[in-house]
């Protein structure tokens, strides 16, 4: 077995060319999808044509954002329940930070985040925000097409779409203090369908394997690690892997990243295509909503308390 620097999660490339459903590569590249789920619980996705201009507009954004008063990225952003506001230096994590918001990809939901941060505007910020966000929308609902399709299931296909809704997250992890260990975000599992993750110039991301191996994913500006969360896991009746991972930083310098998740309202069901012998019913009809906010409550955090902080 090689080394853990020489493991690497499974890299697909979101060219023009396998995004063309119905073609030969576009069937190529769902197998490969579904094989990564399955395996590992992610896969990078490398995009040629995404600009190093948008790349680095988010972190200077994200930079910009952090460094706001605590009390402004304390402010309440959402009446939902399950809603994650400002988090900050939790004692399991002490070096991390996030802040996030729902419906990024629409001028409405950019719009009342930047005017709550920024009372007198930001333009742009909101436009980048926006502009990432329509990407990683379509990067997340593309991924969900090729998973239900590689499994037979297209035609629920539209119901998961016309039922998604996405938050966009911002993460910070400072630099180590004084016998601080490089923890920056502890092992966990999402509760989300999907989560895209974009990563700053600072190494951390890891992904557990199914041998309790832990890969290291390398940062790049055209990469974007696609992580399968328990509500994914649950509507394919555990075919899927929720994915395990943690942030480990071993430089001294301060580590950026964004992340859009996405979650589906109402209730979910296993589709019947998903249940034969081999997989027999796992999971009776899920609240997702109503999921997702356990795993948030006192109660739930106490739970899984070492094992899911979901994003």
């Amino acid at each position: 077995m090689g080394s853990e620097t020489e493991r690497r999660i499974p890299v697909i490339n979101f060219n023009e060319e396998n995004l063309k459903p119905g073609s030969d590569s576009w069937v190529s590249s769902c197998k490969h999808v579904r094989h990564a789920m399955e395996e590992y619980g992610c896969f990078e996705i490398v995009c040629d044509d995404f600009l190093l201009e948008l790349h680095n507009s988010i972190f200077a954004a994200a930079k910009d954002l952090f460094d706001l008063p605590v009390e402004t990225k304390n402010q309440k952003i959402s009446d939902r329940p399950g809603s994650l506001g400002y988090v900050a230096e939790r004692p399991w994590s002490p070096r991390y930070e996030s802040t996030g918001f729902d419906s990024p990809e629409t001028l409405q939901g950019a719009e009342y985040f930047t005017n709550l941060m920024w009372p007198q505007g930001n333009n742009t910020f909101r436009e980048t925000v926006q502009s990432i966000s329509k990407r990683l929308v379509e990067m997340s609902q593309t991924v969900m097409k090729m998973v239900a399709e590689s499994y037979g299931v297209e035609s629920v296909f539209d119901s998961i779409r016309e039922s998604a809704f996405y938050t966009l997250r911002f993460f910070k992890y400072r630099t180590r203090r004084l016998n601080e260990s490089d923890v920056g975000l502890a092992a966990h599992c999402d509760t989300s369908f999907l989560s895209i993750l974009h990563q700053h110039q600072v190494e951390g991301l890891q992904i557990k394997t199914k041998d309790g191996q832990w890969i290291d994913v390398k940062p790049s500006p055209s990469s974007f690690v696609v992580l399968a969360g328990y509500t994914l896991m649950a509507w394919s009746n555990d075919r899927v892997l929720a994915c395990e991972h943690k942030v480990t930083i071993k430089e001294e310098r301060t580590r950026y990243s964004v992340g859009l998740f996405s979650h589906i309202k109402g209730v979910i069901h296993v589709p019947e295509e998903m249940v034969d012998e081999e997989h027999p019913l796992g999971y009776t009809p899920i609240d997702s909503l109503g999921f997702h906010a356990f795993r948030l409550s006192e109660e739930g955090l106490k739970i899984i308390a070492s094992i899911c902080f979901a994003a």
